[in-house]
């Protein structure tokens, strides 16, 4: 197993070299203000291979611009996930594993993903900042095929904006007497927007009242003055639950998505099916990229997407209301990036995220940050069939259909009664 720990301290945060102390199988690190990444790299071997992930390959295909496959659930928890690393990896490992495992419970983001062709597991957690607000603490390797590498690094003022350029300090624990300077640079696909240049947050709401079908608002509290670059376009990428839905013949109506604030529908796959309820549904929901209008001014605007809502499974509580959640969009700038540009050489990218597979390799983005209180959410109540009221509805369901149908049959024998009476008094007036 090896191991990557990278400290991302802003450069107002003052540093000092006496913060890190060299030991002989340890580095102890004391009141460091930073962002964290711990990157963990299992082999083969150490996957129990009761849980190995070798058959993957059988139903992926290729492995270079994005994944094949791509699946969401909400995860309230990754309890599961960490008492799962506790006793399978942890448990032959020193006592620090249990304790950094743990702390996985805090992370800003994880990211697991596997190599089919290389047959290594790797697990990317990200903390934005420490939980007690400074990372204090001893780390050592956890057995003799353990290696770690530290990193302390700021992010330097780059020459070019597509590159980003980190300065600081690397160890090799165990192998490493004291730190070593070091200064990179490599183009990053991802960037955040700098403001003011252009508008950088934006938020998101369900219109009220909701429905079956409701609207998506996307907010942005100013207009963009210009993109990052020439060759930019703002997009909004959607991950959908099966439950909900774009009807994209409605949004192949040009007229109708401009009126929305969007410009074009570029991209929809999975569940879309217009008429089938989320019982049917085999998939796990669809995503959606829109590529969205760059309005003029610089006064508040916002987007509206129409979505609707699948007949949901019965609930056999009172109230024949349910909850639905809806995850907010990711919006970003889409830039065509220089030529000659190697994205591959960046140590931390990011990949297979949804909707970078939908673009060129040489693509880059450009981050709106969302502006929420709370989780990136969106909850509404919707309607369902409450069972308590089902032999009701059944009954009247069959008394509607049964008057119709009496009805229908009451106007068809008064039309064959009345029809010949009727041209028998008109033959009667013409003779």
């Amino acid at each position: 197993m090896r191991r990557r720990i990278t400290f991302l301290h802003r450069s107002e945060d003052a540093f000092a070299p006496s913060q890190l102390r060299t030991e002989k199988k340890a580095l102890q690190v004391s009141d460091l203000k930073a962002a964290r990444e711990d990157r963990f790299t299992f082999g083969f071997e150490d996957i129990p291979q009761e849980d190995s992930f070798s058959k993957i390959s059988e139903i992926s295909e290729r492995f270079s611009a994005s994944s094949t496959f791509q699946y969401y659930q909400l995860l309230p928890s990754i309890d599961v996930l960490v008492e799962y690393l506790k006793h399978k990896i942890c448990a032959s490992l020193d006592s620090a594993c249990s304790q950094r495992v743990n702390s996985l419970l805090a992370a800003s983001y994880l990211d697991l993903d596997y190599d089919s062709l290389s047959h290594v597991v790797v697990l990317n957690a990200f903390w934005q900042d420490a939980p007690t607000g400074q990372w204090t603490e001893r780390i050592e390797t956890w057995s003799d095929s353990d290696k770690v590498e530290v990193g302390v690094l700021v992010n330097e003022r780059s020459p070019e904006p597509e590159e980003l350029t980190l300065g600081g300090s690397l160890t090799v624990v165990g192998e490493d007497e004291k730190s070593s300077a070091t200064l990179f640079s490599f183009p990053s696909r991802h960037h955040p927007l700098q403001p003011p240049a252009t508008s950088s947050k934006f938020s998101a709401s369900i219109l009220s009242p909701s429905g079956l079908h409701p609207t998506m608002r996307l907010s942005f509290p100013r207009a963009p003055v210009s993109p990052p670059a020439s060759l930019c376009a703002l997009h909004a990428y959607f991950t959908l639950p099966s439950y909900i839905f774009v009807d994209k013949y409605q949004l192949s109506d040009e007229m109708f998505v401009r009126s929305k604030g969007i410009h074009t529908m570029r991209d929809v796959s999975g569940e879309t099916d217009l008429e089938a309820p989320d019982w049917v549904v085999k998939k796990w929901g669809s995503t959606v990229l829109l590529e969205l209008l760059k309005p003029q001014g610089r006064s508040a605007w916002h987007v509206d997407l129409p979505l609707h809502l699948r007949y949901l499974s019965p609930s056999h509580e009172d109230g024949g209301m349910t909850t639905v959640e809806v995850p907010w969009p990711a919006v970003f700038w889409a830039c065509e990036a220089e030529d000659g540009l190697k994205m591959s050489v960046n140590p931390f990218d990011r990949t297979n995220l949804g909707y970078d597979g939908l673009f060129g390799p040489k693509t880059m983005f450009y981050h709106l940050s969302p502006e929420s209180n709370g989780t990136l959410i969106e909850k509404m109540e919707v309607p369902v069939l409450n069972m308590a009221y089902a032999p009701y509805v059944e009954s009247g369901t069959v008394t509607a259909v049964l008057l119709g149908f009496l009805w229908i049959c009451w106007k068809l024998w008064q039309s064959t009664v009345e029809g010949p009476e009727q041209e028998a008094e008109v033959y009667d007036k013409d003779t």
